[in-house]
């Protein structure tokens, strides 16, 4: 299926190329072809979709979590309370699905799980050669993605833990 907005997707190649043009290390989204592009922020708007919102969405016959309705939150930044409309998506979930589809794409086998290579593996006294040091397992959600999207999400389902109260 290609990308349809609003479907699938919450942007379009040219909204990312937009938002990756003025960013640092984008350099592989650009050499990657529409297709990929397309594959791309599919699959990020999939990853990004994949949690606990605030608010509740508008219709139960919605492809995606946005919009929703009754989503408010507190911007630290601005120090104000900020409400959704009905119709909005927010900025925040467009640059969380930017970064992710940039992640997949400078991850290219991180959904398969294959983030590690060896150089040379021997059974014989068993040998493993890794010069490269590409131990460190790569997450599959980007860290910019969830920085971004963090104030929208409900408290304690980022593995977070749960808020704690206490009832005398």
């Amino acid at each position: 299926m290609a990308l349809v907005l609003n479907t699938n997707s919450y942007v379009e190649i040219a909204d990312a190329d937009d938002y990756l043009e003025t960013r640092i290390d984008s350099a592989n989204w650009f050499n990657a072809t529409d297709e990929i592009q397309e594959q791309a922020l599919v699959t990020a708007t999939q990853i990004v979709d994949d949690h606990s919102w605030i608010g509740s969405a508008v219709s139960s016959s919605q492809a995606l979590a946005w919009p929703r309705k009754n989503a408010t939150y507190i911007d630290n930044r601005l120090g104000l309370s900020v409400t959704f409309t009905n119709t909005e998506i927010p900025s925040r979930v467009k640059v969380a699905v930017y970064e992710q589809a940039l992640h997949l794409i400078d991850n290219e086998d991180i959904l398969m799980g294959q983030t590690q290579t060896f150089e040379s593996i021997s059974v014989g006294s068993i040998s493993i050669s890794d010069s490269n040091n590409d131990v460190t397992r790569t997450p599959i959600k980007s860290t910019q993605a969830t920085k971004s999207i963090r104030p929208l999400i409900v408290k304690g389902s980022l593995g977070q833990g749960a808020s704690w109260w206490r009832s005398n």
